[in-house]
């Protein structure tokens, strides 16, 4: 009996050990394959850095096949697949990057920040406003967060937040060219446009290729308009509508509206003319195709009133008496 007993923890025993030993193998396994995937991880984020997106692509793919714990490698497969237009499962993965972090705080920002400005672009804002607040709730002092937060503000035309989200982002971070023209746009918006330029003349003390941004004269252009510096206005929003690229259509029709408002009917057709060709079904523009063909129309016969489409009405007195003395000194 004794012997059995004996025989019995001895089998015992040795299964122990086994079992142990198998699972520190297992360990030293994994342990090993993340390294590997954090090797391939560090090559794919230089890749990425580089703009070399198909090569950063296979490099965290390949990183996650060795390790799907590693988070690094999640964050930038999300980046590659974000680029090329998978946005759920570049969803997919920066949520698996954030929860594998184990903290969106003081170590990882950077991936709640991210997933925010996903979420913020496919219109997602709550979840985006939440991924900032979970930031700010452990470091108040991040700019980046509360730049996020006056976004998801700003998305709703939520006015009041938005503007003190971006003052807050600026007191912690003066240079701060992406949250200054938010502010700067936000300012005009709610109809301060003088504040708005004081905004944008900041940003070109701090740096002055900020006075070539396009996006930057875009601003300035429409808060001129706004304060009736018509003939400055005319200028910076043509200056505008040259150098944006043709694939931001709403900005360039935004300067279509401004330069029709205050007259400048000549100048709005050339600069619809830039995104027509590429976006000749857009529904917006060819309502201002058909309005700006109708202000022509009305220059050469005034007596004749207008009806513009979505407009609902003649077009105001002094932006057409300003159409008319445009076109004649040309």
């Amino acid at each position: 009996m004794d012997t059995l007993r004996v025989s019995v923890w001895l089998i015992v025993g040795v299964l122990i050990f086994l079992s142990a030993g198998c699972r520190a193998f297992r360990d030293r396994s994994s342990h090993k394959q993340l390294d590997q995937a954090r090797q391939l991880s560090l090559r794919g984020a230089d890749a990425l850095q580089r703009k070399r997106d198909y090569d950063a692509e296979l490099l965290f793919s390949e990183a996650l096949k060795q390790s799907p714990a590693d988070e690094r490698a999640h964050w930038g497969y999300a980046s590659t697949l974000w680029k090329r237009g998978d946005r759920t499962k570049a969803i997919e993965h920066m949520q698996e990057a954030l929860r594998l972090s184990g903290s969106n705080s003081s170590q990882n920002p950077e991936y709640a920040i991210r997933l925010g400005e996903m979420n913020l672009e496919l219109g997602n804002y709550l979840e985006a406003r939440e991924n900032a607040k979970s930031v700010l709730a452990e470091n108040r002092s991040n700019a980046a967060a509360w730049a996020l937060l006056g976004e998801s503000h700003a998305a709703e035309r939520d006015w009041p937040p938005a503007v003190e989200c971006f003052q807050r982002a600026l007191l912690i971070q003066g240079d701060y060219p992406k949250v200054q023209l938010a502010l700067a746009d936000a300012y005009r918006v709610i109809g301060k446009p003088q504040r708005s330029l004081a905004v944008l003349d900041h940003m070109v003390d701090l740096d002055e290729t900020a006075r070539h941004d396009p996006n930057s004269l875009l601003t300035r252009g429409l808060a001129m308009a706004a304060l009736n510096r018509n003939s400055e206005a005319a200028e910076i929003l043509q200056m505008a509508s040259e150098r944006l690229p043709i694939d931001q259509v709403q900005k360039h029709l935004q300067i279509v509206h401004a330069q029709h408002r205050i007259g400048e009917l000549v100048a709005a057709r050339v600069s619809l003319g830039r995104v027509r060709e590429s976006h000749a079904s857009n529904s917006e523009v060819q309502r201002l195709q058909s309005i700006l063909d109708m202000s022509f129309a009305h220059l050469t016969d005034p007596v004749k009133p207008i009806k513009e489409p979505g407009w609902g009405g003649a077009e105001p007195p002094a932006a057409m008496v300003s159409a008319r003395e445009n076109w004649i000194h040309r």
